[in-house]
């Protein structure tokens, strides 16, 4: 018997059953790493044909792939004046992928991260495919229009969408719905940032939120295979090239970098919290207008084309200008203004409606930050301005989405400052820490706060969670008339064997419950076999269907009732809440834990049939 990796008691798939192919993959370790591994082909592809959109796009608006290398010319292929290309490009690009969201995939707006996070933690990963192709569409027409913002927030929606997408048609257990999903993240941001190890570990620290060996091993798969595929395609070569290699000259300069840890953390933090402040201001303006909601982007397209015509160096996602920071080539003044100006653009692209991701932009603000911070310091300390550059994109990062080890891993494989880690592992420490400190949620985690989904609630690590008893309840065992007599009610009892039983008046209402003892008090007392359920005193104690786990269960404590009835609105009797369903419920979630333990693997199960007798 193969070693499964199901667990009994999970839902199936909504895309129908288990098919031939599914059960394999389902039950055998190895098959499920080959899903991975496909998972991560897809993404790969999918990571570079979004890069050729974004460039193709960003040509066919400027006449250049990368126009903050040709800041302040005309359009490379038809001449036009700058001044028109960088007004009209964000509005046209809107007129696109304004209706297209809005029609097809209202969720593609915005950076979409958190859009993965909700899936995978609260809706079984499940996430609809069709998604990935509109937030492949809208996102490159955004960024490649001017919109600043990054790539691997739209790519992390996609590799997760194509990944739920593969397991859904399988028809795989949530669990394994749920892995997928990640494998996609974890290929999304590994291809696109040339990073396969902090794409697994984004995946786990910042999707997934758990780490055990089976998930990092899978995930891992599913990274290096996007990875693979982008490098085949896109060349071996880091994504911010920064000139030579980057030395950290002296352990005296650690002081330097604890203090630029919560500078720069900060720094992340304050654009996380005018991300949502931008937002907010937008959407006030915005309700009273009246307009509808695909014009959104467009109508407002205006105002960022006109802030690009201002400051064309907010083109898209500005990874030259990083570079050219990194070098030391721009004063501190003017390291500044580029710091403020990507944390009010890109809070701006995405308040009007724009799909682009916030990762890329919080490590530039990182980049200006720390380079700014070097050339200050630069008098008294020994390494190059560089360096403190490079450190601040992770402490920025982790300030603003807590997720310190991805923080240490993307940047240095990005980079391919690998000899940055120590330093690196400091700051990134004291701004996560600094965040922590100062506020409860990320910059991922926010947006989801603010519309009422809560994903790290303690109480849903329990049995039954923070569902209401509607979504647990079980059946009503048998209802009892009120005209009914005594004895009805005793052989009602009997039938059932349950302890007690709802009593209803001739609208179904609910009268109260009648329990064995009452009815074996009621007969030592004399009362006759024939008197009527409306005439005995009966138990008032109920459950409504809005109650949560700890008031019913409070209320089975407080009273010493066994079972409790369940009422709607109009008081009628809509389910029941008994002791016995509890510890049945409680005995399943035992044994899938059992079940869990005792999977095994093909070594284990080849030496136990093997094993000399």
């Amino acid at each position: 018997m193969s070693g499964s990796v199901e667990h009994p008691g999970e839902g199936r798939a909504l895309g129908g059953p288990l098919t031939r192919a599914g059960r394999l993959v389902a039950d055998h370790r190895l098959l499920l790493g080959v899903a991975a591994a496909v998972v991560g082909v897809l993404v790969g592809a999918a990571a570079v044909l979004f890069d050729a959109m974004i460039r193709g796009w960003t040509r066919a608006s400027t006449g250049f792939e990368e126009y903050t290398r040709h800041i302040g010319q005309d359009h490379g292929l038809w001449g036009w004046p700058a001044w028109v290309v960088l007004l009209l490009s964000p509005v046209a690009a809107a007129l696109v992928y304004g209706p297209l969201v809005q029609r097809f995939a209202p969720s593609a707006r915005g950076h979409g991260i958190p859009e993965v996070m909700l899936a995978v933690r609260r809706k079984g990963g499940r996430i609809p495919g069709r998604i990935a192709v509109v937030k492949l569409i809208a996102s490159s027409l955004t960024i490649g229009a001017g919109g600043s913002a990054g790539r691997e927030g739209p790519i992390v929606q996609v590799g997760a969408s194509l990944g739920s997408a593969l397991a859904t048609r399988l028809g795989l257990p949530t669990s394994r719905i749920v892995l997928l999903a990640s494998c996609g993240a974890a290929g999304g941001i590994a291809a696109t940032f040339h990073a396969p190890l902090a794409g697994a570990v984004f995946a786990l620290e910042v999707i997934l939120t758990r780490f055990t060996a089976e998930s990092f091993g899978f995930v891992v798969v599913s990274a290096v295979t996007a990875s693979v595929v982008a490098r085949a395609v896109q060349g071996d070569e880091v994504v911010i090239a920064v000139a030579g290699p980057l030395e950290f000259s002296s352990l005296t300069d650690m002081w330097w970098v604890a203090l630029l840890g919560l500078v720069a953390g900060l720094t992340g933090l304050g654009f996380s919290k005018l991300l949502y402040l931008v937002e907010d201001g937008i959407d006030a303006v915005w309700t009273r207008t009246g307009l509808p909601e695909w014009s959104r982007p467009a109508v407002l397209g205006i105002g960022l084309g006109a802030g690009l015509v201002a400051f064309p160096h907010m083109y898209g996602s500005g990874y030259p200008l990083e570079e050219a920071a990194l070098a030391g080539e721009y004063s501190v003044g003017f390291l500044l203004l580029l710091m403020a100006g990507r944390a009010l653009y890109t809070s701006y692209t995405i308040g009007i409606g724009g799909s682009g991701g916030v990762f890329a932009p919080t490590l530039f603000i990182g980049a200006m930050a720390g380079a700014a911070y070097g050339r200050i310091i630069d008098p008294v300390a020994d390494s190059y301005v560089g360096v403190f550059g490079v450190i601040g994109m992770g402490a920025a990062f982790a300030g603003a989405a807590r997720a310190p080890m991805t923080a240490v891993l993307i940047i240095v494989e990005m980079t391919g400052q690998f000899s940055l880690i120590m330093p690196m592992m400091l700051a990134v420490v004291v701004a996560t820490g600094a965040s922590r400190f100062l506020t409860r949620s990320t910059i991922y985690t926010e947006k989801l706060r603010r519309r009422g989904d809560v994903l790290d609630d303690p109480v849903e690590g329990t049995l039954l969670g923070a569902k209401p008893v509607a979504q647990w309840m079980g059946p009503v065992p048998e209802a009892l008339d009120s005209s009914l007599p005594l004895s009805a009610a005793v052989e009602a009892l009997r039938r059932t064997r349950e302890p007690s039983l709802p009593v209803v008046d001739g609208s179904g209402a609910f009268v109260g419950t009648i329990s064995a003892l009452d009815a074996a008090v009621l007969r030592h007392e004399d009362a006759s076999a024939n008197s009527p359920l409306a005439e005995l005193p009966l138990g008032a104690d109920a459950a409504r269907e809005s109650d949560g786990p700890a008031t019913v269960l409070e209320r089975l404590r407080r009273t010493g009732l066994t079972a409790l009835p369940v009422l709607g609105e109009d008081r009628r009797v809509v389910g029941w809440v008994s002791q016995r369903d509890l510890v049945d419920r409680m005995y399943r979630d035992q044994r899938r834990a059992i079940d869990a333990r005792r999977q095994s693997s093909w070594g284990s199960r080849f030496q136990e049939r093997h094993r000399p007798r």
